[in-house]
């Protein structure tokens, strides 16, 4: 637990409870802090195992609780003039790296765009899955801390309106994080829509194809039906030059079929 009276806080541990919605609320002499630790996530691995902390802030008094010690790197040197503004100069450090982690999913989107147009793209799908899951846990983490800092705000406006000020800014860093995460989640949402365009296209090319295999052979499957009856009384069936006759007919057909689907420009 971190404890502050004046700003400066000193360093314990404890426990925190089982994790919940944060928000803000008041209680005596305004007081305000979650019910339950607020999750944080990892910037590298964000759906995994996050960091938890809560708080507890009053006019006076600053109490800030994690289970670990995440906070012992950003808290230790901090220094405000009062608890309020030093609860918000926790959450600027907080959030100092969180927009260099968007810009490395941003650039993620764009290596595999690029793929996708060399059509050099494997498991792409997995890929944007994965990627569209993590930002989804930025994103409502952005939404609860854009909730949170209103709410802190509105709390120390008549008491501490320097730090009412500090939250509103973070208020606009907090939705700036989410419009920017909104973002690339279409970004991914785009991408995916573009590779199953390319699938669709090229599964039409393949029925192209295929369907102009079998638009040339037919002739030759009737020819070859129609003279496979064998009938006593057919003459081609004992003229001398009947084989040769019926493979320049089929060559003519082939070629004539040829020239038409070059002229419709279906080849």
């Amino acid at each position: 637990m971190i404890s502050c009276a004046s700003g400066i806080p000193s360093w314990s541990s404890t426990a925190l409870p089982p994790p919940a919605a944060p928000s803000a609320g008041r209680s005596g002499s305004r007081a305000a802090g979650p019910p339950g630790p607020m999750p944080c996530p990892r910037p590298m691995a964000p759906t995994g195992e996050k960091h938890f902390f809560g708080f507890y802030l009053t006019q006076r008094r600053l109490l800030l609780a994690e289970d670990g010690e995440f906070l012992r790197g950003l808290a230790d040197d901090l220094e405000a003039g009062t608890p309020a503004q030093a609860l918000a100069e926790l959450f600027t450090r907080l959030l100092q790296e969180d927009m260099p982690t968007l810009q490395k999913y941003e650039k993620r989107l764009t290596a595999l765009e690029e793929a996708l147009m060399q059509d050099q793209a494997q498991d792409l799908d997995k890929k944007l899955f994965r990627i569209r899951r993590e930002l989804s846990v930025f994103a409502a983490y952005y939404e609860q801390l854009d909730d949170l800092f209103a709410v802190l705000s509105e709390e120390t406006e008549e008491g501490d309106p320097h730090a009412s000020r500090l939250f509103d800014h973070l208020t606009g860093r907090a939705q700036r994080l989410l419009t920017m995460t909104e973002q690339e989640k279409e970004y991914s949402l785009q991408l995916r829509e573009m590779h199953q365009t390319q699938l669709d296209m090229r599964q039409n090319q393949i029925m192209k194809i295929l369907t102009i295999v079998t638009t040339v052979f037919l002739p030759l499957s009737l020819i070859a039906g129609w003279y496979g009856m064998n009938f006593v009384n057919m003459p081609e069936l004992t003229a001398r030059h009947g084989y040769l006759t019926v493979c320049i007919v089929s060559a003519v057909c082939i070629l004539v079929e040829l020239v038409i689907f070059k002229w419709k420009k279906w080849l």
